[in-house]
Formats: structure tokens, C-alpha cells, sequence
């Protein structure tokens, strides 16, 4: 009865004191009293809160804004009605699809109620998400808690949260039976200020930013008054930052003739394919899922392999790279005589490690200082996703990512820009395979001999390694995805792919049956492809019991040099004149500036996935086609924000790069470098002029 007179009482308050209230007809009445009485009605244990507070386990700050929060709820007040508003609720919809979340609202906690004219002086309500175990396993099977936000004073400790969320004061608890099992407050003066790492990173893309505004303002001029001064070594130097001169670059459709222009086309493929599957990848541990069954059963449509195998896209890249590397590199030795020193050697990783480092440097430098700044909502900053363990591990462990050393560097908070690891591979093999190719130049067959015996020894490790170190998917992750030996398998493709097309001079051997033999590569080329990738999906929709053959170690030995050894093909056919129509679209020229692109492209898109799916602010819905415009919208961003990154930190150092660096011996009229692939090393381009080697007969090179 009490009760009931306060709550009439804060009524006629509201109607005589409120102009705004007063204007409202019935219906808000009621959603005020609904308000009152959700509060009022709550299932508190008082005698459990009283000793929490007796004993000293809450702290009396805490509780004494909690129980005013109580208080002003029953009165109607508008900040503590917002409170708990913006608290989720459990509302029985969907929850047999997997939808065991309530997030509330982020923004009418953090800012409506915050700003409501009735809150109390040194007041400040903060937002929290709590973990609820005890949920029945038979109504959730694919949940292993219901997640709830809600809204509490700021002077609460995450401790005073979940001991007064569990006695029910704090927000609204879901079921009498339910303890809570983990939370996450979101503290607004944690990331208020920017700490002196963020001022330091800002101040350095401030310098980079005055640096090509003033390069391509003076571009502008010369090319205008005094073209002739472009010619000088130190006008070079500063133009290396002008937006106009990198941007000409990175859009020209120009190719220098005989270029292998079908690999521009299969580079930017392989780093849509990455993004499409990490759309779905970077939900996993930042953002709730509403229909978690039904994402669950995405496994069962027709398009999953695409989903299921796209880092089969690292391969091409680890084909393209060996492949380049060797094209190259014995276009270098022809020109010297087969003569490589070891100044040639330093100067081999030198100029490669110059051309990767700058931009990917950058980039860390943004993802470990500033991203935690870009956004804010329900999951941002959590430490219970994927991304805070990344910047905590970049903090202390960034200097693995430049010494190329990170993809064994894998554990939560060690791990530094997660996909960063593949670089880590890419350079490891690039500082090893000189002496095979020096071997594989002096001595073909016994070169030959060697990299397919490391080919195999690849497959064996491989398979040994995962039957005894992977036990779950996590497991395989962290080791035999990431290790250089089980990942060498197709670079080591690529290297025999570059040696004969050096070797036969990009053209098909003087054999019987030549056609025959190109339709059988074909042939062989589509099923092992087409094996790699679609088996794994097919086999598990097939099977009753489903059945994981990723899980066998024979299989995940295998699986990549056979999808690479397709991939080589495509490369092959097209490079000898017999790509047909597959070598015509790879070869559209409109490939050729997102080729350029691809290296930023793909070390920025995890970036923005974390960004964004941090700021969401509910729970999201899957379907396929929400997946796909998403897929869209980062491909579209990934590229557009890696040529931001480019133009600041990977073309001028590029140039500088030719310009400071002695050029390399078999190297020095080097023509316009490509820029920019997911390895960072298709820069040159590969024309098709023969030099003989006069020692060693049908040998051909490329000559520079």
C-alpha cells in the first residue's frame, strides 16, 4: 500500500512539474508504472545483499547508489527509469534458435541516463555485461550462458557488480536459479585520455601527413615551372611522399610487355576470398549471435567450402611468392655467371626486408596505441574478445612481428597482429631458399631432387606434428597452421614452377603430344583444385555421422599442395600462351591497381572487422546475405583504407628504397617496380627478352 501511494505520489509530481510529461496522454502513464512496477516486483534477497554488505564483500558506496537507483526507480525518476530500460531483459523470443541475449542499450545507459536532468550530483551510471550460468543445456545447446547487459552506478567494482547482480539489486536477474559467471563493466575513464603511447602514434602520422602535403604541393609546382628539376637525386627523395606521383602508380593500367598479368588477377581473388572468410571468422569472440543455431547450421549449405577453406588463399600466395623469388633470382644469376656473394645475400634480404616492413611497422604502430580509441559499445574494449589480448600481446611482444619471428609467438597475450603470421613465414623462406636455388641453378637435378624431398618432408611433418600436437581447433591454430616447415609445401611448388618457366624460357618443351598432354594438365589441374577445397564440406554434408576429414592428419598433410598444385597450373598454362579464357580474365587490366593494393588491403581488413563488430551495439543477426553485403562493405573499406596506409607508409619508402639502397648485381637497370602484393614481392616485373647462359644449355632468362 505504501508502495502504491509513493508511486501515485511521483506521478502528479511528473504531471505538475513536467511540461514535456504532462503533454503525454495515458499510454506513458502506464509505461511509467510498468517501469515502477518492474522494480518494485524484483525478486531481491535482501538477507544475501544485507550480509555482502555486513561483511564487507560490497563496498557501502556501491550499495548505497544501488539502493538509491532501487528507490528512484519505484519514484519514476527519469535517470534511474533509463537505468533500467537500458538493462536487457529476458523476453522469451527466439531463444530455442540460440537467442539467449539481452543486451539492453549501450547508449541510453551511457548517455541518456547520464544526462537526465533528476541525477544525483557526482552521479555516473556505466554500462556491464554479465555471463548468467545455470541455463538448461536442453533448451540451449549451442549456449553456454545467457548474456545480459545492464546498467549500474559507476562507483560499483566488477566484483560489487556480480555479487549484486547474483542478489538481483543490480539490474534486472533473469531466472532465481542463475549465478552469474563472468562480466565485463565498461569504464569510460579507462580510455577518457589517451595514453603516451596514442599521443606518440599520433604525432608521428601528424609528421607523415605534413610531410606528403608539402611533397605533393611542391610535385604540383615543379611539374608546372620547372620540370626539369625532377631529374635531380634529391628532388627524387622528396617526391617519394607525394600523393600525386604514388597515386599515378598505384591506378595506372599500364604493363610492361610480357609481364605475367594473370597473377594480378589470382592476387586480388585470393585477398577477397580471405576477407570473405574472415567476415564470418572475427565474429567468433567479439559479438553475440541472436540466431545461434541457425549459424550453427551454416555448415550445411552448398556454398560452406568457400567459407570452410578460404585460407587456401595463403597458399597462392606462398605459391606466388617461391614462384617470384626463383623467377628472379635466377634471372639475377645469369647475369652475374651463377656468381652470388654473400654482400649479395645481405643485400637480398636487405632490400626485401625494407620494402615489408615499413608499412606493416605502421600499421602495428595504429593497432597497439590507437584502436582501442577508434569506437566505443557493449563488446568494445572487453578484455573477453579476440582483440584485447592482440594489443596486450603487441605492447611487449611487437618486436616479434619485425623480426619476423610471430607465427611462433601464438599464445593469447603473446600474439602480436594475429595474421601477421603468415609474413613471418613468407620471410623465413625467403632467408632459406637462396642456397636451394643456387643449388637448383648450378646443379638442376640434384636442386630439383632436393625441393621435392623437402616437398615431402613438408607433407610427413605435417602429418606427424598434427596427430601428436592438435586436438582441437584451437590447438591446430596455434601450431601446425602457423609453423614455417608444414606451411613450405606449395612456396616450394611455386619454386619449381619459376625454375621451369625460367628454364624453358616461358614456353611448352619441344614434346610429342603437346596438346593432349595441356588438356590432360587441365584436366588434373581442376580436380586437384577442386579436391583441396570442396572434399571437406562435401564429405561432412555427406556422411551420417558427419565426418571431419580435416581432423585426419594424412589429409591436412596434403590438402594445400593440392589446391596450390592447381593454382600453379592456372599460373603455367597462362604464362606458356594456353590460358584461354581463365588467362583473359585474370589478365583484365583492371586487376592491376587493386593488385597494388593487396599487401595494405589485407593487413588492414582484420582491423576494421574488430572495429567495427566492437562498436555494435546489440546482438547480431546471421543470414547469408547479411554476411555477404558485410563481406562487401569491409572488401570495399579494406582496399579504400589500404591506400591510405600506402601513400603514408609503404610507396614513399618504396621509392626511397631505390633510391638510398645499392642496387643489387643483376639488378641495376631495374625497370618501374610493381608495388604491392599480399608478400610484398611481385615489385618486379617479368619480361620475356632470353639471355642463354652459355653453360647450360635451353637456359633462359629474363633480362633487365
Amino acid at each position: 500500500m505504501k508502495a502504491s501511494v509513493v508511486t501515485i505520489l511521483a506521478l502528479l509530481c511528473l504531471v505538475c512539474c513536467s511540461q514535456t510529461v504532462s503533454a503525454q496522454g495515458p499510454a506513458f502513464y502506464e509505461f511509467l508504472g510498468y517501469i515502477s512496477g518492474l522494480e518494485r516486483n524484483k525478486g531481491i534477497d535482501w538477507n544475501s545483499t544485507l550480509y555482502l554488505l555486513y561483511t564487507g564483500q560490497v563496498t557501502p558506496t556501491c550499495f548505497t547508489d544501488a539502493y538509491r537507483v532501487y528507490n528512484d526507480t519505484i519514484l519514476v525518476k527519469s535517470y534511474a527509469s533509463n537505468m533500467l530500460d537500458s538493462t536487457g531483459k529476458m523476453t522469451p523470443s527466439g531463444m530455442f534458435q540460440g537467442n539467449w541475449v539481452a543486451m539492453g542499450d549501450y547508449e541510453e545507459c551511457t548517455v541518456n541516463a547520464n544526462n537526465a536532468p533528476d541525477k544525483p550530483e557526482n552521479f555516473q551510471t556505466m554500462y556491464c555485461s554479465v555471463a548468467w550460468g545455470g541455463i538448461p543445456e536442453l533448451l540451449a545447446p549451442e549456449n553456454q550462458f545467457y548474456a545480459q547487459g545492464v546498467c549500474v552506478p559507476n562507483t560499483c567494482t566488477d566484483k560489487d557488480v556480480g555479487l549484486l547482480t547474483g542478489t538481483g539489486l543490480l539490474g534486472v536477474k533473469p531466472m532465481p536459479s542463475w549465478y552469474p559467471i563472468g562480466l565485463t563493466c565498461q569504464r569510460e575513464e579507462t580510455y577518457a585520455n589517451f595514453s603516451g603511447a596514442a599521443i606518440a602514434a599520433i604525432v608521428i602520422i601528424c609528421i607523415i601527413l605534413i610531410i606528403m602535403t608539402v611533397s605533393s604541393f611542391y610535385d604540383f609546382v615543379i611539374t608546372l615551372y620547372f620540370p626539369e628539376t625532377r631529374k635531380l637525386t634529391p628532388t627524387h627523395i622528396f617526391l617519394s611522399f607525394s600523393v600525386f606521383t604514388n597515386a599515378r602508380k598505384v591506378f595506372s593500367l599500364k604493363t610492361t610487355p610480357g609481364q605475367l598479368p594473370a597473377l594480378h588477377g589470382i592476387r586480388v581473388i585470393s585477398t577477397l576470398w580471405i576477407i570473405f572468410g574472415h567476415t564470418n571468422f572475427f565474429t567468433i569472440g567479439n559479438i553475440e549471435i541472436s540466431n545461434k543455431l541457425e549459424l550453427a547450421g551454416a555448415n550445411k549449405e552448398w556454398w560452406y567450402f568457400i567459407q570452410n577453406n578460404m585460407d587456401m588463399a595463403v597458399d597462392t600466395f606462398l605459391l606466388l611468392s617461391g614462384l617470384l623469388v626463383t623467377y628472379l633470382f635466377m634471372k639475377q644469376l645469369s647475369q652475374t655467371g651463377g656468381v652470388f656473394t654473400w654482400r649479395d645475400y645481405g643485400l637480398h634480404l636487405l632490400h626485401r626486408y625494407c620494402r615489408l616492413t615499413p608499412v606493416y611497422a605502421f600499421l602495428i604502430m595504429i593497432y597497439t596505441c590507437l584502436l582501442v580509441y577508434m569506437g566505443e559499445g557493449p563488446y568494445w574494449a572487453t578484455p573477453s574478445n579476440w582483440v584485447m589480448p592482440g594489443i596486450h600481446g603487441c605492447q611487449h611482444y611487437w618486436w616479434t612481428n619485425l623480426h619476423y619471428i610471430n607465427n611462433y609467438f601464438v599464445d593469447s597475450g603473446v600474439e602480436c597482429f594475429g595474421w601477421g603470421w603468415y609474413l613471418g613465414v613468407d620471410m623465413q623462406l625467403y632467408v632459406m631458399i637462396p642456397g636451394v636455388l643456387l643449388l637448383l641453378y648450378k646443379k638442376p637435378k640434384i636442386g630439383a631432387i632436393l625441393t621435392c624431398g623437402l616437398i615431402v618432408l613438408s607433407w610427413v611433418l605435417h602429418g606427424v606434428l598434427y596427430h601428436f600436437l592438435v586436438h582441437s581447433t584451437l590447438d591446430y591454430i596455434g601450431t601446425t597452421y602457423k609453423y614455417t616447415v608444414t606451411r613450405m609445401a606449395p612456396y616450394l611448388l611455386g619454386v619449381l614452377l619459376g625454375y621451369v618457366l625460367f628454364r624453358y624460357n616461358r614456353t611448352i618443351p619441344n614434346i610429342p603430344h603437346r596438346k593432349k598432354l595441356l588438356f590432360l594438365g587441365w584436366v588434373v589441374g581442376t580436380v586437384c583444385s577442386l579436391a583441396g577445397v570442396v572434399t571437406p564440406t562435401a564429405v561432412f554434408q555427406n556422411t551420417d555421422p558427419p565426418y571431419y576429414i580435416q581432423n585426419n592428419p594424412a589429409w591436412r598433410a596434403m590438402e594445400r599442395s593440392l589446391f596450390a598444385s592447381g593454382v600453379a597450373w592456372v599460373i603455367y598454362a597462362s604464362s606458356v600462351g594456353y590460358g584461354g579464357i581463365i588467362s583473359e580474365f585474370l589478365s583484365w587490366s583492371g586487376w592491376l591497381p587493386l593488385s597494388r593494393l593487396t599487401y595494405t588491403a589485407y593487413l588492414v581488413h582484420p582491423m576494421i572487422m574488430q572495429v567495427y563488430y566492437m562498436s555494435y551495439k546489440g546482438a547480431l543477426l546471421y543470414s547469408g546475405i547479411n554476411w555477404l553485403f558485410s563481406f562487401i562493405s569491409f572488401a570495399f573499406l579494406a582496399f579504400v583504407c589500404g591506400f591510405a596506409a600506402s601513400m603514408m607508409a609503404e610507396a614513399p619508402f618504396l621509392e626511397l628504397e631505390k633510391i638510398l639502397l645499392p642496387s643489387r648485381r643483376g639488378r641495376e637497370a631495374k625497370p618501374e617496380p610493381e608495388r604491392g602484393d599480399v608478400e610484398g614481392q611481385q615489385y618486379q616485373p617479368l619480361v620475356q627478352e632470353a639471355v642463354a647462359d652459355p653453360r647450360i644449355p635451353n637456359y633462359g632468362s629474363v633480362s633487365t
